[in-house]
């Protein structure tokens, strides 16, 4: 229904509407000065502090503030994008799965052992311009299928939670991804714990060299239309949709849900798999992660942000980076803690997961359209008039 699809929009812009007000007050609040002055001039200062910040926190990304007036933030745009990528792909992965009504939360752990499984291939294959980065994505989305086909193959044959699995398998995928590196791949001449580093001819062509923009922002545009594509107009997309809808109907009209379950997390792993090395291969150029970088997790608050449907992950997820990125340039000019984001975060994930926020209201409009199509659809009587 439209009055569904247009309360689900609302209701999202409401919940960042809601958070941002409440990153507001607690700015406001931690800027409420100590000193001994009267109160009203207490309340200016501090909402002038809270202004301030929040000029940075909402503009940063895009405009340099100066003495002699605003300008275009070129390392902050650059900033904003390059962050964007991981977690619009870690955010295809996991809708993918969420769409089929499973909770694997695997994506971090695919992305990590993937990457580091393909940065041998970085730095040993042969430096063919073009062919050493496809054969090092290859690899990395390789290794994420093959890792996620676990907790696949536990869910589909054997009934176990891909929950449980899937989480704990995470941390196996952490250790054995820095195993690796340390002891095959290690760097011995860094000072601390990175591999060695990539042949120039396997990483991502940059857009610009001084802030490493590189060309990663459309290979995820591109993986969007595709798993978009596969999703909504294949048959294989449409069993997956289905067994999420109402499994036993799907099995009723024939559809190996076993199977599917086990396709369609093999599918968003190799899709995770590709999120952590388009990120060193465009920017870094070696392994340095020496903790995991969260970029699974993200995937799932830009799931949920963007309901399952591809086409809204990266519009979820430029609106995370945004207001990241913000953080940081707010952190850098106030004395504002840029971990704001993570109580915005948890205020918009709630409200939009929240089925009763609004509920009343998603009611009234649904009846609304429904009356009205019924309007519409009694058939005209002999001498009415339009």
């Amino acid at each position: 229904m439209k009055a569904d699809k247009r309360f689900t929009l609302y209701r999202i812009g409401i919940s960042v509407g809601i958070a941002l007000l409440i990153g507001y007050i607690i700015v406001f609040i931690a800027s409420f000065p100590s000193t001994d002055i009267a109160f009203m001039k207490k309340m200016k200062e501090a909402f002038d502090s809270a202004n301030e910040a929040y000029k940075y926190f909402l503009t940063g990304a895009l405009i340099r503030w100066r003495i002699t007036g605003a300008a275009f933030n070129q390392s902050g745009f650059i900033q904003w994008i390059n962050e964007a990528v991981p977690i619009i792909i870690t955010g295809l992965a996991v809708s993918m799965v969420f769409t089929a009504k499973q909770f694997n939360i695997g994506a971090e752990g695919q992305m990590f052992l993937g990457a580091a499984v393909a940065t041998a291939v970085a730095i040993y294959f042969p430096g063919i311009p073009f062919v050493s980065t496809v054969f090092v994505i290859i690899t990395a989305m390789a290794v994420g299928a093959g890792f996620a086909s676990i907790p696949g193959f536990m869910k589909a044959k054997l009934k176990a939670s891909e929950l449980v699995t899937s989480l704990m398998l995470n941390y196996v995928a952490f250790f054995m991804g820095l195993f690796i590196i340390k002891t095959f791949l290690r760097d011995t001449e860094a000072g601390s714990l990175v591999s060695l580093e990539f042949q120039q001819q396997a990483m991502l062509p940059l857009l610009n060299e001084r802030y490493r923009w590189h060309i990663g922002i459309f290979f995820a545009l591109g993986m969007t239309v595709l798993v978009w594509f596969i999703m909504k107009k294949t048959t294989w997309g449409y069993k997956v949709k289905l067994i999420g809808d109402n499994m036993k109907f799907a099995e009723y009209s024939g559809i190996n849900s076993s199977k599917m379950i086990f396709q369609v997390q093999v599918a968003a792993g190799a899709v995770a798999g590709s999120a952590g090395i388009i990120e060193l291969l465009g920017y870094h150029g070696r392994f340095l992660w020496l903790y995991s970088p969260g970029y699974g997790w993200d995937g799932i608050i830009i799931a949920t942000l963007a309901r399952n449907n591809p086409l809204f992950v990266p519009l979820a997820a430029l609106f995370l980076s945004y207001i990241r990125v913000g953080a940081k340039i707010m952190g850098r000019y106030t004395n504002i803690a840029p971990e704001i984001v993570a109580i915005l975060q948890a205020v918009i994930i709630l409200l939009v997961t929240a089925e009763a926020f609004l509920a009343k209201w998603k009611q009234r409009s649904i009846n609304k359209e429904a009356t009205q199509n019924e309007i519409n659809a009694m058939p005209v009587q002999v001498g009415d008039t339009k």
